[in-house]
């Protein structure tokens, strides 16, 4: 089961753009507890682009939570 914090956070970064850089409030916003908590149940994944630091990607599992709860078709 998900916090409300955690459901939120997945929210963020699957409604988000598929890139972000270091300079974007919404990287900026993620708090590191949540995050390691999806990453932790394989919802979400720490992608690295060329040079840049990773970023918060969404994995199928998370696209399949999201979706149970109607925030993705």
């Amino acid at each position: 089961m998900l916090s409300p914090h955690e459901l939120a956070t997945l929210m963020l970064i699957g409604n988000g753009p598929q890139t972000r850089d270091d300079t974007t409030a919404a990287s900026r916003e993620i708090d590191p507890v949540d995050l390691d908590a999806l990453i932790t149940r394989d919802l979400v994944v720490l992608e690295a682009g060329q040079g840049k630091r990773p970023c918060p990607q969404i994995t199928a599992n998370g696209r399949t939570m999201l979706a149970a709860v109607g925030r993705l078709s």
